[in-house]
């Protein structure tokens, strides 16, 4: 028993492939909006992954015009400018993985965060117009980011 127990102490790390989430902070450095004319907000850098932890704690968003809460109803992340996805923004919470089980994809599937692409996090109000139900996001946040090698 004592020799089972120490083979599989041994043999334990060679199965854990557990990917170490990465985090997204949402704050003032990141933000590519509302800045002076030629200024910038720092990007962010990820190495390539499944999933990215996006994390707003503390972070106040400005107010939106014409609504009643400042605060956010979705994330939206796009990819290389031709794959864009949804998170539905919950009331009181602040931290959200984006994955393939949580991303809801606008025109094809995610297959995560693959070296040398860019992206754009955005968090915001998506509010559905008219009877044709077209949407616009109104955005608070948005943050840019590379996927490096």
């Amino acid at each position: 028993m004592k020799n089972y127990l120490m083979s599989l102490l041994i043999t334990i790390p060679f199965f854990s492939n557990a990917e170490e989430i990465q985090i997204i902070k949402v704050d003032e450095q990141h933000i590519q909006m509302g800045l002076a004319e030629g200024q910038v907000g720092k990007y962010y850098l990820i190495d390539s992954a499944t999933q990215l932890q996006l994390d707003a704690e503390g972070y106040e968003f400005p107010d939106v015009a014409g609504l009643n809460s400042n605060e956010p109803n979705a994330i939206q992340l796009i990819i290389d400018n031709d794959q864009l996805f949804t998170v539905p923004w919950k009331s009181g919470v602040t931290k959200y993985t984006l994955n393939s089980d949580t991303l809801i994809a606008r025109f094809m599937d995610f297959k995560g965060f693959k070296s040398g692409q860019q992206f754009v996090i955005a968090i915001g109000f998506l509010v559905t117009k008219n009877a044709n139900k077209e949407q616009a996001f109104k955005v608070q946040w948005v943050g840019m980011g590379k996927v490096g090698i």
